[in-house]
């Protein structure tokens, strides 16, 4: 069955490098916009835990070995209150617990403020770990454990639909729920925005402030954005344990002269005083993942006398530092912190950066190649499937044109074709002639046949391996002498006789 012109590798190069060239580019803008997406969720199995070192303070450090100040408590029952110099490290670990999915995550954060050593009067002490009956001083200065539902891609809290919000301020078993939770806590989402305004939950004084961009800065190899956040002065008396009880150590009452006196009053008269804490939050965040490389908190904590306004002067700007430190992240935390963003950082630069880039590049190009080749026309057409010629071929060209040269250059003048081969020659006896024209010499002693009036040969005994069924066909018309002729001494062949140029014996 004839078919068709078939194409060839260069007519199919064009539009195989157009569909793979718009292939590439699809895949170079699809992979940025569907398949990062699944890459930007907080991991299902994060685990941090970070350790922070108090910092110097210029004109608040005594030493940088003892660069923090907190309240001795046991002065509450000396006649004056005892403010010490002290060395401060701050824990946090957080990971992640059910409630989990798809779409939220719930963080376990343990806070913990340790005392490493303290001056109390000229000598510098280490606290237990843990106070016994007479110890006022433990090594535990606060702890706290909080839980947070958030929403994978946002990190902003995720409460309703069974998630939680509560912080354990105790060594009890029960929480205290904060169902009014907002603002980012423990990371930021990926893909930071420098240009938005974001919020984050301070924890001690359960508030949600803003955070203010600064600048760009880089730590351990990666490009952080600089956040700050002021957290207002909160009374931390005000908030409650899981008892609906006021939290321990947020205030004191003691007689007027433990105070130092005042002006109208007393030295034996009390004066209750409430915790006051305000903070200065700088973070240094990874704004592909999210992480927090650094965090930088001053926390200042001074008990303010509860006194009404029109009281003297003195007693409203009376201040009792219980705290004031600033924490930072230790050097080894920062390179861990900055080694965990990398590995969250690499997939999706990979596939939302480099790829799409990759791709859409090498689909542009195979685009202007594919248009060019289809503009180049279409090569000379192949020939049918199945024929042995290939017309563009030189030499085969030549060889057509002497067939047709041979063949008339007509197919009405291509010669007859040749008879059907008989496999058994001998059904037909050619008659020939010997050198003196007049047919077989009549010589009955030489094994052949005399010869008749016409001039053929007659069958007869002398010829036994003729085939029998063409002796005697008288009405058969003679068959005429071809012309052929063989040496008179030599009988018939198997192959018949020869002729000039030793062409095939034609049988008639």
């Amino acid at each position: 069955m004839a078919t068709g012109p078939r194409m060839s590798a260069r007519d199919l190069a064009g539009p195989v490098a157009i569909f793979f060239g718009v292939l590439l580019i699809v895949v170079a803008i699809a992979l940025p916009l569907y398949y990062v997406g699944t890459l930007k969720k907080t991991p299902m199995d994060l685990d941090i835990t970070s350790v922070a070192d108090s910092q110097g303070q210029q004109g608040v450090s005594a030493s940088d070995a003892l660069p923090a100040k907190i309240f001795n408590r046991c002065s509450l029952d000396e006649p004056r209150p005892q403010v010490s110099d002290a060395k401060l490290t701050e824990q946090q670990r957080v990971l992640v617990v059910d409630p989990a999915d798809a779409n939220k995550v719930t963080f376990q954060a343990g806070n913990s403020i340790r005392i490493d050593s303290y001056t109390d009067g000229d000598e510098t002490v280490t606290p237990p770990a843990q106070g016994g009956g007479n110890d006022c001083m433990t090594a535990l200065l606060t702890a706290t454990r909080d839980r947070i539902t958030t929403n994978r891609t946002t990190a902003e809290p995720q409460i309703s639909g069974g998630g939680q919000s509560e912080v354990q301020v105790d060594a009890g078993e029960n929480s205290v729920s904060l169902p009014d939770r907002q603002g980012l806590q423990y990371r930021f989402p990926f893909g930071v925005d420098k240009g938005k305004t974001y919020t984050y939950f301070d924890l001690p004084s359960r508030t949600t402030n803003p955070l203010q961009f600064v600048d760009e800065t880089e730590i351990n190899g990666v490009n952080t954005y600089h956040f700050t956040q002021e957290v207002p002065e909160t009374d931390l008396s005000t908030l409650t344990d899981a008892n609906d009880q006021q939290l321990a150590g947020t205030s004191i009452d003691q007689p007027a002269g433990w105070y130092g006196g005042f002006e109208g009053y007393r030295n034996n008269e009390r004066l209750p005083a409430s915790l006051i804490q305000t903070t200065t939050r700088d973070l240094y965040v990874d704004p592909v993942s999210g992480t927090i490389i650094n965090e930088r908190e001053h926390i200042k904590q001074e008990f303010k006398l509860n006194v009404s306004d029109d009281s003297p002067q003195a007693m409203l700007d009376y201040r009792l530092t219980a705290l004031d430190v600033v924490f930072s992240y230790t050097q080894s935390t920062q390179e861990q912190l900055a080694a965990d963003a990398k590995d969250l950082d690499s997939p999706i630069k990979l596939w939302g950066r480099w790829i799409p880039i990759g791709a859409g590049i090498l689909g542009v190009v195979l685009l202007a190649a594919g248009v060019w080749l289809l503009l180049r026309g279409p090569s000379t057409p192949a020939p049918a499937s199945g024929s042995p010629y290939n017309p563009s071929d030189p030499d085969e060209q030549q060889r057509t044109d002497l067939i047709k040269q041979y063949r008339g250059g007509d197919q009405g003048n291509r010669p007859p074709p040749a008879a059907p081969f008989d496999p058994d020659q001998t059904r037909q006896i050619p008659a020939v002639r010997d050198n003196r024209g007049d047919g077989f010499a009549d010589h009955p002693q030489d094994g052949f046949a005399g010869h008749n009036q016409d001039g053929f040969a007659e069958v007869g005994d002398q010829y036994p391996y003729l085939d029998q069924q063409s002796i005697g066909q008288q009405d058969q018309p003679p068959v005429r002498d071809p012309g052929w002729t063989v040496p008179q001494q030599d009988p018939p062949s198997d192959q018949g006789p020869r002729r000039d140029g030793d062409e095939p014996w034609r049988r008639p």
